[in-house]
Protein backbone atom coordinates (compact mmCIF):
# COMPACT_ATOMS: atom_id res chain seq x y z
CA UNK A 1 0.00 0.00 0.00
CA UNK A 2 1.21 3.70 -0.89
CA UNK A 3 1.21 6.53 1.43
CA UNK A 4 0.62 9.63 0.27
CA UNK A 5 3.49 12.62 0.74
CA UNK A 6 5.04 14.75 -1.27
CA UNK A 7 7.26 14.93 -4.56
CA UNK A 8 8.01 11.50 -6.35
CA UNK A 9 11.52 11.21 -7.15
CA UNK A 10 14.76 10.16 -5.54
CA UNK A 11 16.46 6.28 -4.66
CA UNK A 12 14.63 3.91 -2.45
CA UNK A 13 15.62 2.92 1.09
CA UNK A 14 14.50 0.16 3.34
CA UNK A 15 14.54 0.43 6.68
CA UNK A 16 13.58 -1.99 9.69
CA UNK A 17 11.65 -0.87 13.25
CA UNK A 18 10.60 -2.62 16.17
CA UNK A 19 9.00 -2.58 19.13
CA UNK A 20 8.31 -4.02 22.52
CA UNK A 21 4.58 -5.08 22.90
CA UNK A 22 4.73 -5.66 26.42
CA UNK A 23 2.79 -2.79 28.37
CA UNK A 24 1.20 -1.66 25.53
CA UNK A 25 -1.15 -2.59 22.82
CA UNK A 26 -0.26 -4.33 20.06
CA UNK A 27 -1.35 -0.93 17.73
CA UNK A 28 0.74 1.35 20.33
CA UNK A 29 3.40 -1.34 19.11
CA UNK A 30 2.83 -0.77 15.39
CA UNK A 31 3.27 2.43 15.38
CA UNK A 32 6.27 3.01 17.50
CA UNK A 33 7.59 -0.09 15.38
CA UNK A 34 6.88 2.02 12.61
CA UNK A 35 8.38 5.44 13.99
CA UNK A 36 11.32 3.44 14.60
CA UNK A 37 12.16 2.20 10.62
CA UNK A 38 10.81 5.82 9.42
CA UNK A 39 13.63 7.12 12.10
CA UNK A 40 16.44 4.26 10.52
CA UNK A 41 15.32 5.60 6.74
CA UNK A 42 16.10 9.15 8.00
CA UNK A 43 19.04 8.59 9.59
CA UNK A 44 20.51 7.05 6.21
CA UNK A 45 19.66 9.44 4.46
CA UNK A 46 19.02 12.80 6.17
CA UNK A 47 15.34 13.52 5.28
CA UNK A 48 12.05 13.96 6.41
CA UNK A 49 9.29 11.32 6.75
CA UNK A 50 5.67 12.34 5.88
CA UNK A 51 2.64 9.99 5.40
CA UNK A 52 -0.86 9.10 6.69
CA UNK A 53 -1.44 5.43 7.95
CA UNK A 54 -5.17 4.06 8.13
CA UNK A 55 -7.38 1.68 10.58
CA UNK A 56 -8.17 -1.78 8.72
CA UNK A 57 -9.12 -4.97 9.94
CA UNK A 58 -8.71 -3.78 13.66
CA UNK A 59 -4.53 -2.60 12.35
CA UNK A 60 -3.95 0.39 12.58
CA UNK A 61 -3.17 1.57 8.70
CA UNK A 62 -3.45 5.35 9.39
CA UNK A 63 -2.87 7.98 11.39
CA UNK A 64 -0.40 11.67 10.31
CA UNK A 65 2.93 10.92 10.88
CA UNK A 66 6.10 13.12 10.46
CA UNK A 67 9.23 13.09 11.39
CA UNK A 68 11.92 15.97 10.30
CA UNK A 69 15.18 15.90 9.20
CA UNK A 70 15.58 18.03 6.92
CA UNK A 71 14.13 16.81 3.13
CA UNK A 72 11.42 16.17 1.58
CA UNK A 73 9.96 12.40 1.06
CA UNK A 74 7.22 11.61 -1.50
CA UNK A 75 6.25 8.42 -0.07
CA UNK A 76 6.83 5.10 1.63
CA UNK A 77 5.30 1.48 1.92
CA UNK A 78 5.06 -0.74 4.30
CA UNK A 79 6.89 -3.99 2.71
CA UNK A 80 6.35 -6.22 5.73
CA UNK A 81 5.63 -6.37 9.48
CA UNK A 82 3.91 -8.77 12.01
CA UNK A 83 4.47 -9.55 15.63
CA UNK A 84 7.07 -12.11 16.31
CA UNK A 85 6.95 -13.15 20.38
CA UNK A 86 6.93 -10.05 22.46
CA UNK A 87 8.16 -8.01 19.77
CA UNK A 88 6.50 -6.28 17.03
CA UNK A 89 8.08 -5.95 13.71
CA UNK A 90 8.22 -3.34 10.30
CA UNK A 91 9.75 -2.81 6.97
CA UNK A 92 9.48 0.20 4.56
CA UNK A 93 10.63 1.60 1.78
CA UNK A 94 10.75 5.45 1.56
CA UNK A 95 11.24 6.95 -1.66
CA UNK A 96 13.59 9.75 -1.00
CA UNK A 97 13.36 13.11 -3.32
CA UNK A 98 15.51 16.71 -3.07
CA UNK A 99 16.41 18.00 0.14
CA UNK A 100 14.04 20.85 1.55
CA UNK A 101 16.58 24.05 1.61
CA UNK A 102 17.37 22.47 -2.13
CA UNK A 103 13.33 23.00 -2.98
CA UNK A 104 13.53 26.75 -2.15
CA UNK A 105 15.69 27.90 -4.53
CA UNK A 106 14.07 30.75 -6.09
CA UNK A 107 11.84 31.16 -3.82
CA UNK A 108 11.47 34.69 -2.08
CA UNK A 109 10.47 35.57 1.58
CA UNK A 110 9.67 38.84 2.96
CA UNK A 111 8.52 40.54 6.42
CA UNK A 112 6.19 43.47 7.70
CA UNK A 113 6.90 45.71 10.17
CA UNK A 114 6.64 44.10 13.57
CA UNK A 115 4.99 46.64 16.11
CA UNK A 116 4.17 46.60 19.42
CA UNK A 117 2.23 45.45 21.28
CA UNK A 118 2.49 48.06 23.97
CA UNK A 119 3.30 51.09 21.69
CA UNK A 120 4.41 53.39 25.06
CA UNK A 121 7.94 51.13 25.20
CA UNK A 122 9.09 52.68 21.95
CA UNK A 123 9.60 56.05 23.45
CA UNK A 124 10.52 55.12 27.09
CA UNK A 125 12.56 52.04 26.71
CA UNK A 126 16.37 53.20 25.42
CA UNK A 127 16.21 51.42 22.15
CA UNK A 128 15.44 52.93 18.78
CA UNK A 129 13.83 51.11 15.26
CA UNK A 130 12.53 47.63 17.26
CA UNK A 131 9.33 47.70 15.10
CA UNK A 132 11.67 47.21 11.64
CA UNK A 133 14.82 46.20 13.32
CA UNK A 134 13.22 43.08 14.68
CA UNK A 135 11.95 41.59 11.24
CA UNK A 136 14.96 42.59 9.58
CA UNK A 137 17.52 41.03 11.79
CA UNK A 138 14.71 37.59 11.61
CA UNK A 139 15.39 37.69 7.52
CA UNK A 140 18.90 38.18 7.74
CA UNK A 141 19.61 34.88 9.81
CA UNK A 142 16.91 32.91 7.46
CA UNK A 143 19.01 33.92 4.37
CA UNK A 144 22.23 32.54 5.75
CA UNK A 145 23.84 30.33 3.83
CA UNK A 146 19.87 29.03 2.44
CA UNK A 147 19.28 29.61 -1.29
CA UNK A 148 16.36 31.97 0.03
CA UNK A 149 16.08 34.92 -1.84
CA UNK A 150 15.18 37.72 1.25
CA UNK A 151 13.90 40.59 1.26
CA UNK A 152 14.25 43.56 3.28
CA UNK A 153 11.03 44.27 5.73
CA UNK A 154 8.58 46.36 4.44
CA UNK A 155 6.87 49.75 6.41
CA UNK A 156 3.50 48.09 6.36
CA UNK A 157 1.33 46.86 8.58
CA UNK A 158 -0.92 43.59 8.66
CA UNK A 159 -2.37 43.82 11.65
CA UNK A 160 -3.88 47.08 12.93
CA UNK A 161 -5.26 48.43 15.62
CA UNK A 162 -3.74 45.83 18.18
CA UNK A 163 -5.31 48.15 21.28
CA UNK A 164 -3.04 45.50 23.38
CA UNK A 165 -5.10 42.39 22.08
CA UNK A 166 -3.23 39.90 20.04
CA UNK A 167 -3.87 39.25 16.64
CA UNK A 168 -6.09 36.63 15.14
CA UNK A 169 -3.71 35.15 12.09
CA UNK A 170 -6.11 33.17 10.80
CA UNK A 171 -9.10 35.34 10.15
CA UNK A 172 -10.53 35.49 6.69
CA UNK A 173 -9.33 39.60 6.06
CA UNK A 174 -5.41 38.42 7.68
CA UNK A 175 -5.42 36.05 4.87
CA UNK A 176 -6.75 38.47 2.18
CA UNK A 177 -4.09 41.08 3.14
CA UNK A 178 -1.91 38.41 3.16
CA UNK A 179 -2.03 37.87 -0.59
CA UNK A 180 -1.83 41.23 -1.19
CA UNK A 181 0.92 42.32 0.74
CA UNK A 182 2.90 39.57 -0.70
CA UNK A 183 1.49 40.23 -4.60
CA UNK A 184 2.91 43.69 -4.13
CA UNK A 185 6.60 42.82 -2.43
CA UNK A 186 6.52 39.51 -5.13
CA UNK A 187 7.22 36.87 -2.00
CA UNK A 188 6.29 33.43 -1.97
CA UNK A 189 6.67 33.87 1.77
CA UNK A 190 5.69 36.66 4.02
CA UNK A 191 6.55 37.00 7.89
CA UNK A 192 4.96 38.77 10.49
CA UNK A 193 5.06 39.25 13.96
CA UNK A 194 3.95 41.52 17.35
CA UNK A 195 6.77 42.73 19.79
CA UNK A 196 4.98 41.51 23.10
CA UNK A 197 7.65 43.45 25.37
CA UNK A 198 10.37 45.26 25.79
CA UNK A 199 10.49 46.67 28.94
CA UNK A 200 12.06 46.47 32.30
CA UNK A 201 11.51 46.53 35.78
CA UNK A 202 14.00 47.03 38.80
CA UNK A 203 15.47 43.98 40.61
CA UNK A 204 17.18 45.56 43.75
CA UNK A 205 20.69 44.52 43.33
CA UNK A 206 23.42 46.86 43.40
CA UNK A 207 25.31 45.87 40.11
CA UNK A 208 22.22 44.34 38.33
CA UNK A 209 19.94 46.66 39.14
CA UNK A 210 17.14 45.71 36.16
CA UNK A 211 15.78 43.17 34.50
CA UNK A 212 14.63 43.30 30.87
CA UNK A 213 12.75 41.33 28.59
CA UNK A 214 12.38 40.82 24.90
CA UNK A 215 9.46 38.34 23.52
CA UNK A 216 8.23 38.43 20.23
CA UNK A 217 5.53 36.22 18.67
CA UNK A 218 5.83 35.50 14.99
CA UNK A 219 4.12 34.35 12.16
CA UNK A 220 5.09 32.71 8.85
CA UNK A 221 2.32 32.71 5.88
CA UNK A 222 2.04 31.22 2.14
CA UNK A 223 1.78 34.19 -0.19
CA UNK A 224 -0.54 32.38 -2.57
CA UNK A 225 -2.91 31.28 -0.27
CA UNK A 226 -2.50 33.55 3.00
CA UNK A 227 -2.41 30.99 4.70
CA UNK A 228 -0.75 30.47 8.05
CA UNK A 229 2.23 27.70 8.33
CA UNK A 230 3.63 28.21 11.84
CA UNK A 231 3.27 30.70 14.90
CA UNK A 232 6.09 30.93 17.34
CA UNK A 233 6.69 32.89 20.36
CA UNK A 234 10.11 33.26 22.22
CA UNK A 235 11.16 35.60 24.59
CA UNK A 236 14.05 35.59 27.47
CA UNK A 237 15.18 37.37 30.34
CA UNK A 238 18.20 39.80 30.93
CA UNK A 239 20.00 41.38 33.33
CA UNK A 240 22.82 43.41 33.90
CA UNK A 241 23.66 46.32 31.03
CA UNK A 242 19.86 46.14 29.61
CA UNK A 243 20.24 49.44 28.03
CA UNK A 244 17.69 51.59 30.63
CA UNK A 245 19.48 54.70 30.40
CA UNK A 246 21.53 54.25 26.88
CA UNK A 247 19.85 55.47 23.70
CA UNK A 248 20.96 52.91 20.91
CA UNK A 249 19.64 51.51 17.64
CA UNK A 250 18.20 48.23 17.10
CA UNK A 251 20.54 45.92 15.61
CA UNK A 252 23.41 47.78 16.40
CA UNK A 253 27.22 47.21 17.67
CA UNK A 254 25.95 48.80 20.78
CA UNK A 255 22.80 47.06 21.21
CA UNK A 256 24.88 43.47 20.89
CA UNK A 257 27.39 43.77 22.88
CA UNK A 258 25.02 44.79 25.91
CA UNK A 259 23.35 41.78 27.59
CA UNK A 260 20.22 42.72 26.38
CA UNK A 261 21.17 42.84 22.82
CA UNK A 262 22.61 39.21 23.38
CA UNK A 263 19.57 38.06 25.03
CA UNK A 264 17.39 39.34 21.95
CA UNK A 265 19.41 37.53 19.59
CA UNK A 266 18.92 34.52 21.20
CA UNK A 267 15.08 35.34 20.67
CA UNK A 268 15.72 35.84 17.07
CA UNK A 269 18.24 32.95 16.65
CA UNK A 270 15.00 31.00 18.09
CA UNK A 271 12.42 32.36 15.46
CA UNK A 272 14.14 32.17 12.60
CA UNK A 273 15.19 28.50 12.96
CA UNK A 274 11.47 28.39 13.68
CA UNK A 275 10.93 29.31 9.92
CA UNK A 276 13.57 27.02 8.67
CA UNK A 277 12.23 24.33 10.13
CA UNK A 278 8.47 25.13 8.48
CA UNK A 279 10.39 25.51 5.05
CA UNK A 280 12.14 21.86 5.94
CA UNK A 281 15.92 23.45 5.79
CA UNK A 282 17.94 21.50 8.28
CA UNK A 283 19.17 23.31 11.47
CA UNK A 284 22.49 25.17 11.36
CA UNK A 285 25.25 24.63 13.83
CA UNK A 286 25.56 27.17 16.35
CA UNK A 287 21.83 28.50 16.33
CA UNK A 288 20.38 28.84 19.69
CA UNK A 289 17.48 25.87 19.98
Amino acid sequence: MWLPGMAVGGQAIVADGVASTENQSVQEARREALKDALWSASSQSGITIRGEFGLSQGVVVSDESRFRIGAHVSRYEVISEGQEGGLYRVRVRVDEAQTGCGALVGMRIGAVSFPLLKPHQNTLMGVAGVEMGVPNEILHRVGINTPLEVHRAAHRLLFFPLNGNLPNPRATEVRERVKLIAEDMEVDFLVAGIVLDIGYESVGILRNRHSRRAEVEIYLFEAESGDLMTQRRAARESRGDVLVTSRVGFGSQRFYESDYGEGFGWVMDTLSQEILSTLDCPKRNGVAQ
